[in-house]
């Protein structure tokens, strides 16, 4: 593993969702778009954050 790798950090659902960092509204939606048996770096939880408020609505 390089330097770099070594050091991302890797949460799961519920430690996310409890986290300061995200608003009310971001919180909603990550408890909607994460997996509870699967861990996320902060850089994806918010690209999913991103993607789910940027998809088109059919």
């Amino acid at each position: 593993m390089s330097t770099s790798e070594e050091h991302i950090s890797v949460f799961g659902k519920k430690q996310i969702r409890e986290s300061a960092l995200f608003p009310p509204k971001e919180k909603d939606v990550l408890d909607a778009v994460l997996q509870e048996n699967q861990g996320y770096t902060l850089n994806e939880a918010k690209q999913l954050i991103k993607l789910f408020l940027t998809k088109e609505v059919i």
